[in-house]
């Protein structure tokens, strides 16, 4: 995603990292991109890290720096989250829960910025959607039967950002099955 978003556009990209300094955050960035096969120098100017954490109130973030973050940035990907199909719920909802209802705040402060928030497909796991062919368009309608705490806490978040939507932030979410390595690397 951060790979395509530098590719196919002229924007800085502010991406959340938890690290001690911006020099480390942009370092792991950038050797994330380098494992993958997928990093290039002229990038470089153009991510910018932001130190904080997803699973902390305002992100990790001093409320005047969240202020500065809201008023900067004109769309929000949305794409962490804390994927772990053995752990509770209680173990994913500070991340994917809580989570994005802080990156849903950052939306509405300043100015309101677009959404894209990727999801899963794993929303549709329960058994009231057996045997039934589900798309990105289709409503989050039952979740009773859920067997995975993931799945339960991807159901959440979801509508937590459809109730924004319903409140007039612009929102496209994105319902994948499994994400995987880049597709030539």
């Amino acid at each position: 995603l951060l790979q395509e978003l530098l590719l196919q556009t002229q924007a800085n990209v502010y991406c959340l990292v938890r690290s001690t300094d911006l020099e480390s955050g942009k370092l792991r960035i950038q050797n994330n991109l380098e494992s993958y096969g997928i990093w290039h120098d002229d990038f470089a100017d153009r991510i910018i890290p932001v130190l904080g954490d997803l699973s902390q109130s305002l992100l990790g973030l001093s409320l005047q720096d969240f202020q500065k973050m809201s008023s900067i940035i004109d769309v929000i990907y949305h794409n962490a989250a804390w994927i772990n199909y053995v752990y509770p719920y209680s173990a994913l909802k500070p991340t994917n829960v809580l989570g994005t209802q802080e990156i849903l705040r950052l939306a509405s402060k300043v100015k309101i910025k677009p959404v894209h928030y990727i999801s899963t497909i794993a929303v549709f796991e329960s058994p009231a959607y057996s045997g039934k062919v589900v798309t990105e368009s289709d409503q989050l309608t039952h979740s009773e039967g859920m067997k995975l705490a993931y799945s339960q806490s991807k159901w959440v978040a979801e509508k937590l950002v459809m109730i924004a939507r319903d409140r007039g932030i612009p929102v496209s979410v994105y319902r994948p099955p499994f994400i995987s390595g880049h597709s030539q690397t």
